[in-house]
């Protein structure tokens, strides 16, 4: 008897490792992701909606980059002058997990994973990593003050769509 007990208390505890260990191995990107390159290139973000009726499609700049995945920024998004709090949800709750990223100035095209939503960033794990030498490629791509992404029709962007007009 004592054997089990002994036994399922061991089980106990291996579980409670493993989740440890799982929370620690979803927790990786955001602290150990490998080198961060600071960047400041425009980039395009598509969401979809949890009810998978809904996208966006938000216009903004890459901060940083790293070949796991980067960090997204836009001011415009509509979730920023809201307070979710009190509405109950949180904008990571409404947004769906799975994510494309364009990054024009390299003609660059990626899925991804949203990882962290907030007012006005968002990070975005790649599906498959990029190589070290594009990541340090793309933080490259600093725009002088005469240079600024625009999209060709700015009615698709910043704001909340039906899917049928993707």
């Amino acid at each position: 008897m004592k054997t089990y007990l002994f036994g399922r208390m061991g089980q106990q505890d291996m579980e409670v490792a493993r989740a440890a260990a799982a929370k620690e191995a979803s927790n990786a990107y955001n602290r150990n992701s490998g080198v961060r390159y600071s960047a400041n290139c425009p980039g395009i973000v598509e969401l979809t909606f949890v009810n998978r009726k809904l996208y966006i499609a938000l216009t903004g700049a890459i901060v940083n980059i790293s070949v796991t995945g980067c960090l997204f920024s836009n001011k415009t998004t509509p979730w920023s002058t809201i307070d979710l709090g009190k509405a109950g949800d949180s904008a990571f709750d409404l947004i769906d997990e799975d994510c494309h990223i364009y990054i024009p100035w390299a003609n660059i095209h990626r899925k991804g994973k949203v990882r962290r939503v907030g007012a006005y960033i968002i990070g975005v794990e790649f599906a498959k990593p990029v190589t070290e030498d594009l990541a340090k490629y793309i933080a490259r791509l600093e725009p002088n003050s005469a240079l600024h992404f625009r999209p060709r029709d700015a009615r698709k962007y910043n704001r909340i769509l039906p899917l049928g007009h993707k």
